[in-house]
């Protein structure tokens, strides 16, 4: 909790620069978008379980895409609905990733996986 703590402090303060040049309503977006970013990648490193990885990847692609909005005033609606069929075949995709390790280990943990690494 200490550790995310300390990631939002730092990512706002790496993105105070940028935001005193912004003169729109949008002025520290990105200094939350990097918030998102860096706990996101927090959970992936830290959390055992494919399924919260996953989450945390998930996060991760949001808080890019908030940025992206953010810095660029909005996207064009064909891009928001490419993004959102790549969005859903992902997921489905992966539903079906982890419907197999579980089906092959009985567990989605990753300590399970450890044993089929090379020595």
């Amino acid at each position: 909790m200490l550790v995310g703590l300390v990631l939002v402090i730092f990512a706002f303060g790496l993105a105070q620069p940028i935001s005193l040049l912004a003169t729109t309503i949008t002025r520290h977006t990105i200094g939350i978008a990097l918030a998102v970013i860096l706990l996101s990648f927090l959970m992936m490193i830290t959390r055992r379980k494919a399924v919260t990885q996953v989450i945390g990847f998930l996060a991760m692609e949001n808080g890019l895409f908030f940025a992206a909005t953010s810095a660029t005033y909005g996207m064009p609606m064909v891009i928001e609905l490419g993004i959102a069929l790549d969005l859903l075949v992902a997921v489905f995709i992966l539903g079906i990733f982890f419907f197999q390790i579980r089906e092959q280990f009985d567990s989605l943990d990753l300590h399970h996986m450890e044993s089929l690494r090379e020595k």
